[in-house]
């Protein structure tokens, strides 16, 4: 055998070797750590975990690359019926429907509203875009296929409001400090282009694997008298900035008539940063938000009073696309009932979960443990349903009205003897 084929046949062997370590790593971490062994010996679908592995593992030693095994890891851990199970790989996208975006927001968040991409957010540095405006396409790249694409993929799962909306921002978002072209329609008729220079931001958090992300976060004084605080959380990262800028915003409250936490379009993050939001605002020492159960582990979510605390009305905002963290903190606040909910369902995505690297270099995501809230309710298929349930519509926010935040402060106002207690 010539050398040159001897090194390609060595190479070959090698990336296949990878890809049946990649397998063994997939089927026996989820075997051994798995909360419950008993879900694994019935799958939903039919089946035990223990039979599915001599199938599975053939398919991806005939595989002919990397991308197919992708595809049939991705398969045999749908078979869980979980979230928070994954595989991530540097694919291309195959279908040209979709940008490649990016991680940097222009300013603005958006939602599928009626069918039509919508913008349902706007920062306070960008006034060039008004809440209700569609978004038509972004550099030139009509947004219409894109979201038949992502509706195509994210199927009706519950969990498709939360695949919506992060394909949505990744298709508006790009690098910080390039400039990006929107063309809108206003009121539904009259086109509009805007032209925004993406903003620098710190890029400190990250979690695990993923690293090097801004979150956004605003904290604001609402209301007719400027009395209700208002603090928006995008994810649940970087708690040495947001923690120590979340007690300011309480601080800045002493004589706030109510206070709003906005979790819309929030996936979650760090656990334990919601036992700590949840602190300024119960009382009662003991109290819990719920308990992660792990193999032969329990661990209770205690939440601990801080000095000074706010004792006013409390709602959290959340959507279809509020997971894991935020479900745990909105779940858990409702159950103690201490804050009162409104917006649309969650998307039943709460289970804790880890990062870890493969032997071919993709990224594993797999739920570690399963959450229950302090009512007994398991979130995971489930979300948390709001008091108050209630969504955007077009109309509302061409007026320039943000319903669910409406309907949090109308019931904060109608609250007169709950008032900011120290």
């Amino acid at each position: 055998m010539k050398p040159c084929v001897v090194a390609v046949w060595m190479s070959v062997c090698l990336l296949s070797g990878q890809q049946v370590e990649s397998f063994d790593a997939v089927w026996g971490t989820i075997a051994a750590k798995h909360w419950n062994p008993k879900q694994l010996e019935a799958l939903p679908g039919g089946g035990s975990w223990e039979s599915l592995r001599p199938e599975y593992r053939k398919r991806v030693e005939e595989a002919l690359g990397q991308a197919e095994v992708r595809t049939i890891l991705r398969e045999m851990i749908g078979k869980i019926g979980k979230s928070h199970y994954a595989i991530a790989g540097f694919e291309v996208k195959a279908s040209k429907a979709l940008r490649s975006g990016g991680g940097t927001s222009p300013g603005f968040r958006v939602g599928l509203v009626e069918g039509k991409v919508v913008v349902t957010g706007v920062g306070g540095l960008v006034t060039d875009v008004k809440l209700g405006w569609e978004v038509v396409a972004v550099e030139g790249v009509a947004l219409r296929p894109a979201v038949l694409e992502i509706q195509k993929q994210a199927g009706e799962t519950m969990q498709a409001g939360l695949r919506m909306h992060q394909m949505l921002q990744n298709q508006i978002g790009g690098y910080a400090g390039e400039t990006l072209t929107y063309e809108f329609l206003v009121d539904g008729k009259v086109a509009k282009s805007v032209s925004l220079k993406l903003p620098q931001g710190d890029g400190s958090a990250g979690f695990g694997f993923v690293q090097g992300m801004s979150v956004g976060r605003e904290f604001a004084l609402l209301g007719a008298g400027k009395d209700v605080g208002y603090f928006r959380l995008d994810m649940f990262l970087d708690l040495v900035r947001v923690l120590p800028q979340f007690e300011k915003a309480i601080q800045s409250c002493v004589k706030c008539r109510g206070f709003v936490i906005d979790l819309r379009g929030n996936p979650g993050g760090v656990a334990v940063m919601a036992n700590a939001m949840a602190g300024w605002f119960v009382k009662e020492s003991g109290v819990k938000l719920g308990t992660m159960y792990q193999r032969g582990v329990d661990l209770k979510f205690i939440v601990i009073p801080r000095l000074n605390g706010f004792g006013g009305p409390l709602a959290i905002l959340v959507d279809g696309a509020s997971a894991s963290t935020s479900e745990i903190l909105a779940g858990g606040m409702q159950d103690l009932k201490r804050a009162r909910i409104f917006g649309s369902r969650t998307a039943g995505a709460a289970l804790p979960s880890v990062i870890e690297s493969l032997p071919n270099g993709d990224l594993f995501q797999f739920a570690v443990a399963n959450y229950v809230s302090e009512s007994g309710a398991e979130l995971e298929g489930h979300g948390v349903k709001p008091d108050v349930e209630i969504a955007h519509s077009i109309a509302a926010l061409r007026a320039g009205k943000d319903r669910a935040l409406g309907a949090a402060l109308d019931w904060i106002y109608a609250n007169p003897s709950h008032t900011a207690q120290r």
